[in-house]
């Protein structure tokens, strides 16, 4: 009799499903056995190996460790940056290898070759208008060097000026560029004549360019800041460097990842010479776009090279008085300034341009400390004195943090008229609401070199007009009286290379009142500030 699976079994069959049964169970105990078994071998075969493995790493690590040398010299540590010589003491501005050696317009890349990175191995290229040049030259004058610098002044039409050349850059007149679309509903045409500034200027094939920098016509630079931050970079690669705008509505519009060239723009040689081969049949892909900052932008971007930001090129898309940016200026070198000629007056006494030419002085005394804010206490009269070097001292008549400090005073508005604190891509604080609360200012008057020491001195006048208003308000502080005082000495020290690869704010030491001035000494912060 044969036991099929499924049927159901008459009780004279138990018999037979018992044997079922049992065969079946001891099929099922062999089949786990054999599984327990395989999972076994393969548990001990893969600990075996892991130790094989951890053995063999051990020794290995064991064998290569590396070991400074036991003389620990510094000197054959690596150079901060591997293509220039760290021997800062020697040399201010630190030599690269450079393999932009050939004269031709095109150059190959050559096996490196020991040079120095001077001024003439940047070319600038300003932008600007035959019927603005007349009066914006003399923006130009405040910062050109004519022995010792390179570049164009590039205009719509032809104008004839006997300084060009001689104490003010070439002229040049651009290419015509009405072939090219544009069709911004409110822009102007011209933002395409000014966007090709770069490739007309690396055509004319300069030799020994290492940086073309972009410029207009109202932008003041620091040229010898410029060469030190540009220093840090190694102008055989593609680099596009600058900085945004202050305003965020104008970022919002145009990119946060556009460097904006009124504020100045440096481009590489290598990312001109690619652009320079690419620009015209690129720029026309964009006629939509508005003007010349977001065209070569869009094309560098194309390019995949993103912005190398340097927080001193300032775009200043601001309106009125930059009084509250300039007395606190950012822990970082100044580069630049755009837009002077819509500014108010820097100075009280002083017209536009007699008191740009004063800070251009205070800036070319002494570029690195220049605009660098200093922050110290006077705890027993409760007040807090910050300097900006070369051109204001204030004095506030309580105790302020340096956090706030650090903040400029909104005394502009925005490029759009607007001056709420959200408008801004900085942070900033509002003027004080009370004139009691305002600060004494005293504005720069003199600065200098000091013979045999080498100290920068620089003496502020007191500006007598916060005292008539703090005296109509009935105010009174300690340091309110002008008779006690009317001018600060301020004696400060260069800044050396180090400062500009580890920028940090110097403090100040408060001295004696001697005949009605006040002696203050500028150096690096020893610990934190005092604060009481």
């Amino acid at each position: 009799m044969m036991c099929r699976g499924g049927d159901v079994l008459p009780p004279s069959m138990v018999g037979c499903s018992a044997a079922a049964a049992a065969a079946s169970s001891s099929s099922s105990s062999r089949s786990s056995l054999a599984t327990t078994l395989l999972l076994s071998a393969l548990l001990l075969t893969a600990t075996f190996a892991w130790l094989f493995l951890l053995l063999s790493s051990r020794h290995a690590c064991t064998s290569t460790s590396i070991r400074l040398p036991s003389s620990h010299s510094f000197d054959s540590l690596p150079s901060p940056f591997p293509w220039q010589s760290p021997d800062w003491d020697s040399d201010p501005l630190p030599a690269f290898e450079s393999r932009l050696s050939l004269p031709s317009a095109r150059r190959r890349r050559q096996a490196h070759n020991r040079s120095h990175f001077h001024l003439r191995n940047l070319v600038f290229g300003i932008a600007g208008s035959a019927k603005l040049w007349p009066r914006r030259r003399e923006f130009v004058k405040l910062w050109w060097k004519p022995r010792y610098m390179r570049g164009f002044v590039w205009l719509d039409e032809p104008v004839r000026d006997k300084q060009a050349g001689a104490q003010l850059p070439l002229l040049m007149v651009s290419e015509d560029t009405s072939s090219f679309p544009y069709t911004h509903p409110v822009g102007n045409p011209s933002g395409i004549r000014i966007a090709r500034v770069l490739v007309e200027m690396f055509r004319l094939g300069l030799p020994d360019v290492h940086w073309f920098v972009l410029g207009d016509d109202d932008t003041i630079f620091c040229t010898d800041n410029l060469m030190r931050v540009l220093s840090k970079y190694d102008p055989n690669e593609m680099y596009y460097i600058g900085d945004y705008s202050e305003s965020h509505y104008e970022n919002f519009i145009f990119s946060y990842n556009m460097a904006y060239g009124g504020g100045g723009v440096a481009i590489s040689y290598p990312l001109a010479e690619v652009l320079s081969g690419t620009f015209d049949a690129c720029i026309q892909r964009y006629p939509q776009l508005f003007g010349s900052d977001d065209r070569l932008h869009a094309c560098i971007t194309e390019l995949g090279i993103p912005i190398t930001r340097e927080t001193g090129f300032h775009q200043f898309d601001i309106r009125g008085s930059a009084f509250g940016l300039l007395a606190a200026h950012p822990v970082t070198p100044f580069i630049s300034l755009h837009h002077v000629e819509m500014l108010n007056p820097l100075f009280p006494e002083l017209e536009r341009l007699d008191g740009l030419r004063l800070l251009a002085k205070a800036m070319q005394i002494e570029p690195g400390s220049f605009l660098q804010q200093s922050i110290c206490y006077q705890p027993n009269y409760r007040l807090s004195f910050s300097i900006s070097l070369g051109y204001v001292v204030q004095v506030f008549p309580k105790i302020i943090s340096p956090r706030e400090l650090q903040r400029p005073e909104r005394t502009f508005k925005a490029w759009n008229g607007l001056e709420f604190e959200a408008e801004f891509d900085i942070n900033t604080r509002p003027a004080a609401p009370s004139v009691c609360d305002q600060p004494y200012n005293f504005f720069l008057e003199e600065i200098h070199i000091e013979e045999g020491t080498g100290q920068v001195v620089s003496t502020y006048k007191r500006d007598s007009g916060i005292d008539d208003r703090k005296r109509k308000a009935f105010c009174w502080s300690p340091a309110s009286s002008p008779v006690r005082v009317q001018y600060i000495h301020v004696v400060s020290k260069p800044l050396d290379w180090h400062w500009y690869l580890v920028p940090r704010r110097h403090c100040c030491t408060l001295g004696r009142i001697k005949d009605m001035v006040m002696h203050v000494t500028v150096e690096s912060c020893q610990g934190g500030i005092a604060v009481s």
